[in-house]
């Protein structure tokens, strides 16, 4: 469950203080504080690289918090790839397209075929 605080009708922070977590909902409800409802996350694909994150921008409306869904770019995965516009992170060393599962491993910078 995630709270956020609200003063004069603007959320001021998200994310209950560790000092406050023994307080019940009534009573953080009379510091200001109130719970982040979720919204339907959207159906519509991103583009390559890039995935859908709940949050700022911060809302209050009749009692509960909102956020909104905002397509960021993905972290980069391991220090050697590199952003493609149109593609995402890209690997130095393309992986193997044989029907075969790999993981990456950084330190080699080669495709590993993973071995069940």
């Amino acid at each position: 469950m995630t709270m956020a605080k609200v003063e004069g009708g603007s959320v001021v922070q998200v994310g209950l203080p560790p000092e406050l977590r023994q307080y019940s909902l009534k009573h953080l409800k009379n510091f200001g504080w109130h719970l982040v409802q979720g919204t339907a996350k959207p159906t519509a694909e991103t583009k390559p690289g890039y995935c859908w994150r709940y949050g700022a921008s911060w809302s209050e409306n009749d009692g509960a918090v909102y956020g909104t869904w905002n397509e960021e770019k993905r972290p980069q995965p391991f220090p050697s790839w590199t952003w493609q516009d149109g593609e995402g992170w890209v690997p130095p060393v393309e992986k193997p397209d044989d029907g075969h599962d790999y993981y990456w491993d950084e330190e080699t910078q080669k495709w590993i075929k993973q071995e069940f």
